[in-house]
């Protein structure tokens, strides 16, 4: 059996509107398809090609979605998949990767006659001021936490929502200012969460790890050297 999985890369957007893409763009396909966000939250790229093989699929191609889609994802993505296909219970599967269909004259053309609802916009002085954006909250520690694709891919798929989710649990919210971020370059001791001011990175692979980190790091303020990574402060490889 055929499929399509889709791969879109986008951070800011709403649960719902996207699930509302997703099915769109599955619906529209003939055929087997399914759609995973590549950052944040949801199925990881891993994942996702599990689930198609338990399925039943064995020939997968892989379509990124974005307008345009991130060059370096479009590097860096046979590789992960291919990552996955050396994996000897994967063998007897093929995949494949399209092309940014923001190259295709058609697609452009389509964006441009689609029709749009003009909304007036009227003047607002300080528009751009938000509620409760004057100072930073009170915290003791600020918590980095890596969205980005390459950690999301390491069997840590919503590890800003369980980090968050046993922040709670403890009851130190007020301690913790916890910033969902892109990149923090590190990829391959991912994912990664790096902790301020004790200028400290960690690797948290999975729930155990994100709980022990929670407990022992945020909550005692001591160290966890099993899955400290990095200090700020050390040499560092050259990009």
């Amino acid at each position: 059996m055929q499929a399509t999985l889709y791969l879109i890369s986008q951070s800011y957007v709403s649960g719902r509107r996207l699930r509302a893409v997703m099915d769109g763009i599955c619906a529209a396909t003939e055929g087997h398809a399914a759609a995973i966000r590549l950052e944040r939250d949801g199925m990881g790229l891993w994942q996702a090609l599990a689930a198609l093989l338990a399925e039943g699929v064995r020939d997968i191609t892989l379509r990124p979605v974005g307008l345009p889609f991130s060059q370096s994802l479009m590097t860096w993505l046979p590789g992960a998949a291919g990552e996955w296909l050396a994996r000897p219970e994967n063998a007897n599967c093929r995949l494949w990767i399209t092309d940014d269909a923001s190259q295709d004259d058609a697609v452009l053309s389509a964006l441009v006659r689609a029709p749009v609802t003009r909304v007036p916009i009227a003047p607002m002085p300080r528009g751009s001021a938000g509620k409760g954006w004057d100072a930073p909250p009170r915290h003791r520690h600020h918590v980095l936490v890596c969205t980005g694709p390459r950690c999301h891919l390491r069997d840590a798929p919503d590890l800003l929502g369980l980090l968050k989710a046993e922040i709670s649990r403890l009851r130190i919210e007020d301690d913790c200012l916890v910033t969902a971020t892109g990149c923090l370059f590190p990829c391959n001791a991912g994912p990664v969460v790096v902790v301020y001011p004790r200028a400290e990175w960690f690797r948290l692979p999975d729930a155990p790890a994100v709980r022990r980190f929670a407990e022992v790091v945020l909550r005692r303020n001591r160290p966890l050297p099993d899955l400290q990574t990095f200090t700020t402060g050390e040499p560092h490889e050259i990009a």
